[in-house]
């Protein structure tokens, strides 16, 4: 287990930087042809806007998820006697039991990528933000796209 984590940790980092590397990677290959070529890879952009004179479009995802992990520092160990006493008699004994505490945890997954386009609805240039979670979904969709090595 202690040899799993590093590994596990370690390809979670590459994943991170193969993602956000494909989305630029990606991105790149259209600049200069027309929006609508990216419009067909990544569907309907989300908004659109006008910013010194350029035009902006956007594609944005956004989610929370939440799970319920252990709370590592709350496992408490209890122990006591039982007594007892019932139409059978009495009894007495000893207990143990360990108690384990559940924590509902949501992380936010987002990415927004923003292409600037000319008057003739061509490609100049892109931005994009976001983590893991939230722009995997653009990678895959762009890693077709990147230039062969």
């Amino acid at each position: 287990m202690k040899l799993l984590f590093p590994i596990v940790a370690f390809t979670g980092i590459l994943t991170s930087c193969t993602t956000f590397e494909d989305i630029n990677g990606g991105l790149t290959t259209f600049h200069g042809q027309p929006v609508n070529s990216l419009i067909q890879v990544l569907g309907f952009p989300d908004s659109e806007q006008s910013i010194a004179g350029n035009q902006i479009v956007s594609w944005h995802s956004e989610q929370n998820i939440t799970s319920v992990t252990p709370v590592i520092q709350v496992t408490s160990y209890n122990n006591g006697r039982v007594n007892t006493y019932g139409a059978g008699g009495y009894g007495n004994g000893n207990y143990n039991s360990t108690t384990t505490s559940y924590e509902p945890t949501t992380v936010n997954y987002n990415c927004t990528l923003k292409v600037a386009i000319d008057q003739r609805d061509r490609i100049l240039s892109h931005d994009f933000e976001g983590n893991i979670g939230g722009c995997e979904q653009y990678a895959a969709a762009l890693r077709p796209y990147l230039p062969q090595s």
